[in-house]
Parts: C-alpha cells; sequence; structure tokens
C-alpha cells in the first residue's frame, strides 16, 4: 500500500479502523450531506483562524506552505502555515506550527502544533488529533511539545491544551496505522456511529449485511463483539441461536431489565416482534407526543413539535426559535398548550426531551413544574429497550418507524441532516429548509404516536388485538418460548398423525429386540433364553501370605546361592474378592529376603519382587465398572475404596487403573470393529461433546445386533468413513446426515428420522393442507409396512409385497408438484432417498430405523451429562474403549464386570466358556499389559517366574481356589 500517512487517514482511523484502511488505499466516495458541509465550515474556520494569528506577526515572521525539517525549524520562525512532513511514510500537513519556548535540540526554543476544527467544543475527537500532531512533530524536531493550540468553532475560539509526554495509547495507534500501511490487510469490518456521516456508509453497510455481520446490531459495542468472536460467534444468526429464556428470579421486580441482543437477534431472524415481560404503560385521557432539534454542541434547542390527542380529537403545533435567546419564549408556548389538558402524559422517544424540560425549568426557576410536567413523561424508547424487541437492527425511531409502516417526506431524513438544514437556514434564511425541518419535526411526532400506539395495542394489559392483527404483525411471548436445550431431550414425542404414532411405538429398542428381531435372529433367540449362572456357596473370609524366593542368579545364572535372615522383606498387595453373595476386602502380604550368589557374589531380590503390584486387576476392574456401568467419577471411586474397604488408594491411582484397562482391551475393540465391519449389518450415529481445551468434538457410534464401537473425532466431517468402510458390503442404517450419501454401499435411511421431521414441521405449519396431504400418504404407506414387519419380523419374503406400494406412492403423490414450500422441500427429499427408504423391504433382518445406534448413543449421552467440557481428549479415548467393550456386553447379555474379572479379552470366547475365574499367584507389575492378565496357576502350588522365582503359599486355609465371579 503506496499512499502516505495524512491527516485525513488520521482522523478516519480514528473514527473507523477500516475507514482508515480505505483512506491509505486511495479509496473514495460520495460524502454526505453533513461530512461535506463539516468540511466547508472547517475551511472557513481555518481561513478566519489563520487571519487571526497573522495579525498577531509581521509578514517577515510567517513562513508559509514549507517542508518541515531540522533545518527548517531551526531558522527559527515565529510562525509556520501550512507546514508538511514528509518521509516514506507520511504526508502530514500541519495546519500552522507556532514557536514556543523551551530548550530542544533546535536551540532555546521549540514548535507547538496549532489544529483549526470545526467542532463547537473541544472534544475528544480534535484533543486526540492534536495529540497524534504533536507526536509526529516531536519526532522532527527531537522534543515532544508539551502543549498544543486549539482554534475551534464559527467564533474561532482559542484554547490551549496540554499535550501528554507519555502518550502511550496514541503511540500505540500509530503503530497501528504504520502496519495496516505495509501489511496492506483490511482490518476487521466493524459499523460504529460513525457511519451515518461516512462516505463509504452504503457499501460498508451492503458488505456487513452479506455477512450478517454483527456490528449491524446497533447496541452491540466493539468489545463485546470481539468477546462473541472469542466463542465463535460472528454473525446475527449466530448470536440468535444462543438465546435461553432465564428463569425469573425472586429479586427480578426490584432488577432493571437489561436489554439482550441475543433476543434482539432472534427477533430478526424471525422476523417476530418479541415482548419480554410485563411492559407497563400508563392509562390516560391525552397522549401528548413531543419532539425537539436541536444542536447537542451549542445546548441550543431551536424547534418543538406536539402532537397532541384527546377526547378522538389530534392536534399539532411547532414552535420555533430564531437564536438561543428564544428558548425560554419556545418553553412557554409549550406551557400554554399543556395547560388546556388535565389528565395527560407526554410521550418522547429517549431522554433528550426530558432534559431539554428539566433545563429550561431550571432555567426559568419554575421547580413547581418537576411534578406537574417531569412527573408525566413516559420515555418510549426505555420500554422498548428493555421489554420489546423488533425485528430491526436498532431501536432508532427511523428504523422502528418504517417497520410499521411509516414514511418521512424526505429520504434522507435524519438528526444528523436536519444539523445541516438548520446550519444552512442560519445562513440563508430560505423558508424552504424551515419548513423542512418542521415537517421532518411533526413527521417525528406522527412516528413516535403509531410506536406508543402499537406499544399500547401489543403490551398493554387492556389491549387491542385487533389492531395488531391489522397491521399483519406477528407477536410473540419470551415467556412462551419454552427452555429448549442445545441437544434434543429424550421422551415420547406427541405425533399428529396416529399412522406416525403407531409406526413410532413400534421403533422402541426393547420391543424391537423382543418382538421382532427375535423371530429373524437365531443369535438374539439364544441370548433371550438364557438363564443366570448357578448360585454358588458364600466363601470363608481370609487373607493370604506367600514368600518368594528364586533358584538361580539373574546375573550369571548360577545356582549356588544363599539366603540371609536379617534381611527379611515384605510387601503389601490390596485386591477385592468378587462372588455372587458380595465383595470382600483381600490383602496379601509377600515376603523375600536377600539372596547372595557364590558364583558371582553379588546380591539381589527375586525380580518378581520387585514387579509386585500395589493394587490388583480385581480391584481394578471393580473400580472401572464402577466409572463405565454407573457413571462414578474416579475421585468418588477412590473415596469408596478408601471408606468401605480400608486402602490406601488416591484419584491419580484410579486413573491409572484406567489407562491400564483402556490400553489392555485396545486389541478386543479394534476386533469388535472388525467384526461390525465385516458383517452384513452397520447402524451409524454420531453426537457431540465438548472437550476440555479443545471445544466441540463428535463421538461416533457403530453397532450391529451384538457389538458396539465408539470413536472418538475432533469434527464431523465423514471423510474417515471411506477409510474404516471400504471393505463393508452390508446394510448400512444411518440418518439422513449428508456424510453418509457418499459411502459405496446399500443403506436404510431411518424413516423414524423422517417421521419426526414431518411431525415437527406440520406443528410448525397447521394450516399446510398439502404438507398435511403428503404426510398422510407417507403415514398410510408406512403403516402398513410396519403392520406386516410387526406380524412376520423383517423377513423378504413378507415384505417383498409391499414395493408395488412404493413404487405407486413415488409414481403419484411424489411426482406431484406443491405450491408450499415446506411440501415441496419434503417431495425433493422423498426423491433424493428414494433408493434408500424402503431397502429393507429387499433383505432379511434389515431394521427399518437406526434404534440401535441412538440406543448406544444413549450409553455415551448418560456420561456427556456429568463429563461435558471436563473430560480430556486422552481420556475420552481411553473412556469410549471401555464403554465399546461394556455396551458390548450389555448387547450379548454378559456381565461386564464378570468379563473383566476374568482377564479375558475376548467376549466371545468368555460367554462360550464356564467363565470361572483363576487367581493368580503373584500379580506383577505391567511389562506391557501383563499385569492385567490372571496367571493360571493356582493358589498352593510352586510357581516358576522368571529366573527361576518360587512363590510358596504359608497360610493353608487361604490355598483354596477362589468362587469364580
Amino acid at each position: 500500500m503506496a499512499t502516505k500517512i495524512t491527516r485525513d487517514v488520521i482522523e478516519a482511523y480514528l473514527n473507523c479502523r477500516y475507514k482508515g484502511y480505505l483512506k491509505l488505499a486511495g479509496e473514495h466516495d460520495n460524502p454526505s450531506d453533513y461530512e461535506q458541509f463539516m468540511r466547508e465550515s472547517r475551511e472557513r474556520i481555518r481561513l478566519a483562524g489563520t487571519n487571526r494569528l497573522l495579525v498577531r506577526h509581521k509578514e517577515d515572521e510567517v513562513l508559509r506552505g514549507c517542508i518541515v525539517t531540522p533545518a527548517v525549524l531551526k531558522r527559527g520562525v515565529p510562525l509556520l502555515l501550512d507546514a508538511t512532513v514528509e518521509d516514506e511514510e507520511f504526508g502530514l500537513r500541519f495546519d500552522a506550527l507556532q514557536r514556543a519556548v523551551g530548550a530542544s535540540r533546535l536551540g532555546g526554543f521549540h514548535y507547538v502544533p496549532v489544529l483549526f476544527h470545526e467542532a463547537e467544543m473541544p472534544t475528544r475527537k480534535p484533543r486526540t488529533l492534536l495529540e497524534l500532531l504533536g507526536l509526529v512533530l516531536g519526532t522532527v524536531q527531537g522534543w515532544h511539545p508539551g502543549w498544543g493550540v486549539l482554534i475551534y468553532g464559527r467564533h474561532c475560539q482559542v484554547r490551549r491544551l496540554r499535550l501528554r509526554s507519555n502518550a502511550e495509547p496514541f503511540r500505540r495507534a500509530m503503530k497501528e496505522i504504520k502496519e495496516v500501511q505495509r501489511a496492506g490487510t483490511p482490518p476487521p469490518l466493524t459499523l460504529n456511529s460513525h457511519c451515518q456521516i461516512c462516505e463509504f456508509r452504503q457499501s460498508c453497510h451492503a458488505e456487513a449485511t452479506a455477512k450478517d455481520d454483527l456490528s449491524l446490531l446497533r447496541g452491540v459495542a466493539e468489545k463485546e463483539i470481539r468477546k462473541y468472536g472469542r466463542r465463535g460467534i460472528f454473525t446475527v444468526t449466530q448470536l440468535s441461536c444462543t438465546f435461553r429464556p432465564r428463569k425469573k428470579g425472586k429479586r427480578s421486580k426490584l432488577k432493571r431489565q437489561l436489554h439482550q441482543h441475543a433476543l434482539q437477534a432472534l427477533a430478526i431472524r424471525e422476523k417476530k416482534v418479541h415482548v419480554l415481560g410485563d411492559p407497563e404503560l400508563p392509562a390516560c385521557a391525552t397522549r401528548i407526543y413531543i419532539d425537539i432539534e436541536g444542536e447537542p454542541e451549542r445546548r441550543f434547542d431551536y424547534l418543538l413539535g406536539m402532537i397532541a390527542e384527546a377526547d378522538g380529537g389530534v392536534e399539532q403545533h411547532s414552535f420555533w426559535a430564531d437564536s438561543p435567546t428564544e428558548e425560554s419564549r419556545l418553553f412557554l408556548q409549550f406551557l400554554d398548550v399543556v395547560a388546556c389538558y388535565d389528565d395527560f402524559r407526554i410521550y418522547c422517544y429517549g431522554s433528550y426531551e426530558a432534559a431539554f424540560l428539566r433545563r429550561m425549568i431550571k432555567l426559568l426557576k419554575r421547580q413547581e413544574l418537576d411534578g406537574r410536567l417531569l412527573s408525566r413523561v413516559v420515555n418510549v424508547l426505555s420500554v422498548i429497550h428493555a421489554h420489546v424487541y423488533f425485528p430491526t437492527y436498532s431501536n432508532g425511531l427511523k428504523d422502528i418507524g418504517r417497520f410499521l409502516g411509516f414514511r418521512w417526506t424526505e429520504a434522507d431524513a435524519s438528526g444528523i441532516q436536519s444539523i445541516v438544514w438548520r446550519r444552512k437556514w442560519e445562513e440563508t434564511r430560505s423558508v424552504m429548509f424551515k419548513d423542512m425541518l418542521t415537517t421532518y419535526n411533526l413527521e417525528d411526532c406522527a412516528a413516535l404516536k403509531r410506536v406508543t400506539e402499537f406499544l399500547y395495542a401489543a403490551c398493554s394489559r387492556q389491549c387491542e388485538p385487533q389492531k395488531v392483527s391489522r397491521e399483519g404483525l406477528e407477536i410473540a411471548r419470551v415467556e412462551d418460548i419454552s427452555h429448549q436445550s442445545s441437544r434434543p431431550g429424550w421422551g415420547d414425542i406427541a405425533f399428529a398423525l396416529p399412522d406416525f404414532s403407531f409406526v413410532n411405538e413400534r421403533a422402541h429398542f426393547d420391543y424391537q429386540r423382543d418382538r421382532v428381531l427375535v423371530r429373524t435372529s437365531k443369535i438374539l433367540r439364544k441370548r433371550r433364553g438364557r438363564k443366570g449362572a448357578k448360585r454358588w456357596k458364600k466363601s470363608r473370609k481370609v487373607n493370604r501370605e506367600v514368600e518368594i524366593s528364586t533358584q538361580s542368579c539373574p546375573f550369571c545364572g548360577g545356582t549356588e546361592l544363599a539366603r540371609r535372615q536379617n534381611g527379611n522383606l515384605a510387601r503389601l498387595s490390596f485386591d477385592l474378592r468378587i462372588t455372587r453373595s458380595g465383595i470382600r476386602r483381600w490383602v496379601t502380604r509377600y515376603r523375600t529376603t536377600w539372596h547372595y550368589c557364590a558364583g558371582c557374589a553379588k546380591r539381589f531380590l527375586p525380580s518378581d519382587y520387585l514387579r509386585l503390584e500395589e493394587f490388583c486387576h480385581s480391584l481394578k476392574s471393580w473400580a472401572m465398572y464402577e466409572h463405565v456401568a454407573h457413571r462414578t467419577s474416579l475421585p468418588n471411586i477412590a473415596d469408596t475404596i478408601r471408606e468401605c474397604f480400608n486402602m490406601p488408594i488416591r484419584h491419580p491411582q484410579v486413573h491409572a487403573f484406567k489407562q491400564l484397562l483402556a490400553d489392555y482391551y485396545q486389541g478386543t475393540c479394534k476386533r469388535l470393529l472388525e467384526k461390525i465391519v465385516g458383517g452384513v449389518l452397520l447402524h451409524v450415529d454420531e453426537t457431540e461433546v465438548h472437550v476440555r481445551r479443545i471445544g466441540r468434538g463428535y463421538v461416533w457410534v457403530f453397532t450391529n445386533l451384538e457389538e458396539v464401537v465408539y470413536l472418538y473425532r475432533p469434527s464431523r466431517e465423514g471423510d474417515f468413513l471411506h477409510d474404516l468402510l471400504k471393505d463393508f458390503r452390508g446394510v448400512l442404517i444411518s440418518d439422513f446426515y449428508a456424510a453418509y450419501d457418499s459411502l459405496n454401499c446399500p443403506q436404510q435411511k431411518c424413516l423414524v428420522h423422517l417421521i419426526r421431521d414431518f411431525n415437527q414441521d406440520i406443528v410448525g405449519n397447521p394450516w399446510d393442507e398439502e404438507l398435511k396431504s403428503l404426510a398422510s400418504a407417507f403415514g398410510r404407506l408406512l403403516r402398513a409396512v410396519i403392520a406386516t414387519v410387526d406380524r412376520y419380523g423383517l423377513s423378504q419374503r413378507h415384505l417383498g409385497k409391499h414395493r408395488r406400494d412404493v413404487d405407486r406412492f413415488f409414481q403419484t403423490t411424489v411426482a406431484e408438484t406443491f405450491h408450499s414450500e415446506v411440501a415441496e422441500g419434503y417431495r425433493k427429499r422423498l426423491l433424493k432417498y428414494r433408493d434408500k427408504l424402503f431397502t429393507f423391504l429387499d433383505h432379511d433382518g434389515v431394521p427399518w430405523n437406526n434404534n440401535n445406534a441412538e440406543h448406544a448413543v444413549k450409553g455415551f449421552a448418560y456420561y456427556r451429562e456429568v463429563a461435558d467440557n471436563l473430560v480430556t481428549e486422552v481420556g475420552l479415548d481411553q473412556y469410549l474403549v471401555l464403554l465399546s467393550v461394556y455396551e458390548t456386553c450389555k448387547y450379548k447379555r454378559v456381565s461386564f464386570l464378570k468379563f473383566l474379572v476374568s482377564g479375558e479379552t475376548d467376549i466371545d470366547v468368555f460367554s462360550g466358556g464356564d467363565g470361572k475365574r483363576i487367581l493368580p499367584v503373584i500379580e506383577l507389575c505391567p511389562e506391557g499389559m501383563e499385569s492385567c492378565r490372571p496367571s493360571r496357576k493356582r493358589l498352593g502350588v510352586q510357581a516358576m517366574g522368571e529366573g527361576g522365582t518360587t512363590a510358596t503359599t504359608l497360610d493353608e486355609s487361604a490355598a483354596r481356589p477362589e468362587t469364580p465371579a
């Protein structure tokens, strides 16, 4: 970006960063009337101010149009006019530089900046501009000026302003401008209050509208926009989805109702007027609507318009003041009209009118009017701000008035434009500008009247709904909006059509497994007939002591070993003994001594003793059973073990149990997935989860009638499915997520999802007969098919007869064209998935819904309720391995706890065997994951470990085999 930084660029950047970028890029557009008028005013002030400075200096004491360099400044000219600072980055023109006394690198003097500005008061913007000019001047003369001169207003008032030497905000602003200049990339577009007078207002507004930018909402500050951006909210539509009705607190009446930006965005998205709470609108016989035009910088109000509505009659008045001295006369004329009414209220839009009345009462010393006048003022804007949300980007009178159908005579009518008209009237005294102002003022009163009447009709307890219905506007009460969750809840759905209800009842998981799938699945019939295991007798509570020794040296292999009695060592190992009658604490003491080798003269301990585990496999299995099956947190499990079993265990140790078992059953999970992919039926679904320090992720579930596997992915993108299911040749059952459509295999879409969508739109569009007709035809077809399924099961032999009915449905009903947008959308949807809606008719044992996957999703959803946004990515992967094993055991009707305790890794092998658990002699620390697999040696028998280690049971009473769990 080659353009230099000029004063116009700096001023533009102070008003708007994006405008500063456009100025740096050399962009231009049509300036507004106000901006053009301000430029002309600045030029007049510059000429008048220059003449004022020249009067104080002789001709040879003034230097005009020079380039500011240290050499020029060292000449010590008292006054420099139109001086310019130029380098590779700047091309900055100063209105004037004035010499001041004070030591610097120039000598015994330095220069201070002089700024001409059109503002009638020294506001923040001219002060900031003067600070930046002083900062640039300081880099040239090597000395930061301590003050500057501001000449402002139509009367060329002069004020000496102090310039801060430590101006860090201004240095930062200059640095940002230079970075934009070098990078050439635009800053984020953010609309602000300057947009109404900016030359780029139309193009910026069009760009923001195309992006649905948050800054379109006029009440959202730039700081709040950045805050929303950190949460990933960048558009008005996204913000609207975050609105949740707040519960009414006990002290809600005492608190002021705050404006909710999310509700404003919701009103825009739904194009409805939303009413929050119960606005208090007073009842009165006479309503007086007033609007005042003035110039806030001059604190001069010159026009008061009013419309009085009483007894069915309407009166209009306009009171005009040529100069500030006539303000009091204008106010007295207004009082004379108001005095004609007794029971009245004065309605205004904003606090400007109330401030004028308060100022006049104080100026005229008429304090008795406080109770008679000010107490009757009703600020309509405050009612709207707190309680009424129009589908407009701002609560300005122009936006809401236009939404309610009101139109102004002048297309560009606004408060800013009225200032231009007033200034032009003062210059020309033209009747045209006075008439334009008077008309605009009364039209504001009329717009205020329409807005107020709408509020009374929509919000008052004595509402008049016929007025609202004639307007054709939709009004929604926020209290009627249900407290919706970001995820759909569980429970029965009230279907609008009885056919849909019939079909949905037969889609329940238990009903389908016990009444439908059992007819065609030999495996399910076998599981259904399985009876409980034999009850075992209650065993005695015992402890165990084991002595560990070795017969060979681990260093030289020698067998001549000696043991010293004074070198005895012992360790405790904690475990649980799980029986059908209960769970017992089990503690084993392992003893050994130091061994001495006569061959190499080295001292050592048996390797098995060094690898002993403090906590054994059954304890780990029970802990993970509680964590997965009952969703008990790991700290709570540690507390339970300490309280109930008196074991020295802490939360990190239980967390290690989770990691060990997850790694141990990783192969089990992999085999389950291979079996699912290699089968003839696959249900798949996904659900979201929030991971700590990462954000939103997704858990995918893959299942058939027997196995379940969960996988975590950081996004919902389904690209990984192509590699995962490349060898799958069965039927895939899924919802209507587009990621499944590209998979190369026969597919069956979940019909329950489809009828739920139908039902939701029927409830939302109760008068859409075309939608009802299409849904009824589909419901009749589906009911006949499901009745056959209910009678004969999922058998292609009996279901094939419905293929003709399906083809007839698509040829007749779906082939029509609907005028209803919703019905037409469903017609296209049915045609798109025509080959995937009734695939189950051509196969045996293929369900017509995805409730197997949805039921598996529930298993994770229960855990998500307690762990959402708390679990880490690693912890989630570990949990999903154990959850896959748990749900598979549940589907196979195998005890998850017994499977874990057994140490087996194949669920089918465990369910096919006797399931007896063989206790290990020694629980060793992990080499790989071996510590989780119990030894196959029984108690009371000497077992050889590494290096010939021998373990001998000392307590014979503990030598009996433990009852299998």
